[in-house]
């Protein structure tokens, strides 16, 4: 699936739509990839919630799909990380499509806007992540999407203060991210009160 299909642009767009990732469910049923469309439907109606035998069914047929086919569906995103084959597993598929990533900072501000063109960025775990990499990440406009942010390492003053003034993080609901011993008061009560309702440590 490339960045130009009408589908992608439209999930990329509008991530939290479950209707248009069943749509591009049948879109996949018609162009010979009915394993992904069963995938995405699959993993939808876990999200939805299901009783507990029902719940078991898709786990397991979940796993057997995963097993078959990962290699092939992550294949793009590892060709724009520059993996090799099995050199890359920090990813995880949510609702049909990796949503979570585990990379380096430096990584995810080198290629993140590829990513981001390819599948819903919604979360980040970044390691080795310093603060300088983020001051950087916090210019990317293709954050907008993400929903969590998981940060190694504590943040310096102004790395803090670069995540305070980010303006692509309203769809935020996870933020892990400590201010180093330098930050001043005034910068770290700003910072909680900023991220107050959204911080997962203080």
């Amino acid at each position: 699936m490339t960045p130009d299909n009408p589908f992608l642009k439209a999930l990329l767009a509008q991530p939290d739509d479950d209707t248009l990732r069943l749509a591009m469910a049948d879109w996949l049923d018609e162009n010979d990839q009915p394993a992904r469309g069963e995938f995405v439907r699959l993993q939808c109606e876990l999200a939805r919630g299901v009783g507990p035998e029902r719940r078991k069914e898709l786990e397991v047929r979940q796993r057997e799909l995963l097993v078959a086919h990962d290699t092939e569906w992550v294949r793009p995103l590892a060709e724009v990380l520059g993996c090799g084959p099995g050199e890359w597993g920090g990813w995880v598929f949510r609702r049909g499509f990796v949503e979570y990533f585990h990379l380096p900072a430096t990584v995810v501000n080198k290629r993140g806007e590829q990513l981001a063109a390819l599948t819903p960025v919604r979360e980040l775990f970044l390691v080795p992540c310093k603060s300088g990499n983020v001051i950087a990440l916090c210019n990317r406009p293709w954050l907008e999407r993400l929903t969590a942010l998981y940060l190694t390492g504590r943040l310096n003053e102004n790395a803090t203060r670069a995540l305070m003034d980010c303006p692509y993080l309203g769809n935020l609901r996870c933020l892990d991210a400590t201010p180093d011993d330098t930050v001043r008061e005034a910068t770290r009560r700003a910072f909680d009160a900023r991220f107050a309702a959204v911080r997962r440590t203080a």
